[in-house]
């Protein structure tokens, strides 16, 4: 019985990072005004911000004031979320970041609160 509590104590958690089937469908927000152009970094097996990032892409318009940044074929496991971007809103530089863990392989929709950065 101990031992297979010892097992179970000591899985450790799945390695983030690409080479899964998981995506992340990430929409920076400012006061909810959706920041239509930026980057959104990612660090992998991180829960608070980073110094450096493993991944990043630019945040893409998706409509007229809309934008998202797409990160296909993520593994489950723990990541650091951070963006950088543009509020057309206040004419302002924004920035902010979110833990995030993917628990299945599937699409989630992420909203990233983001704040002037100063």
């Amino acid at each position: 019985m101990i031992f297979l509590v010892g097992l179970f104590a000591c899985q450790k958690r799945p390695s983030a990072g690409f080479g899964g089937n998981a995506t992340l469908k990430i929409s920076a927000k400012h006061h909810g005004n959706s920041i239509d152009s930026g980057t959104v970094y990612i660090k992998f097996n991180a829960k608070d911000v980073a110094e450096s990032y493993d991944a990043e892409t630019p945040i893409n318009q998706t409509a007229p004031n809309q934008g998202m940044a797409v990160f296909e074929g993520m593994k489950p496991g723990d990541y650091y979320i951070y963006s950088t971007g543009w509020d057309p809103s206040i004419s302002a530089n924004v920035k902010g970041g979110i833990p995030f863990t993917i628990e299945e392989e599937k699409t989630y929709e992420i909203i990233l609160p983001v704040t002037e950065q100063h």
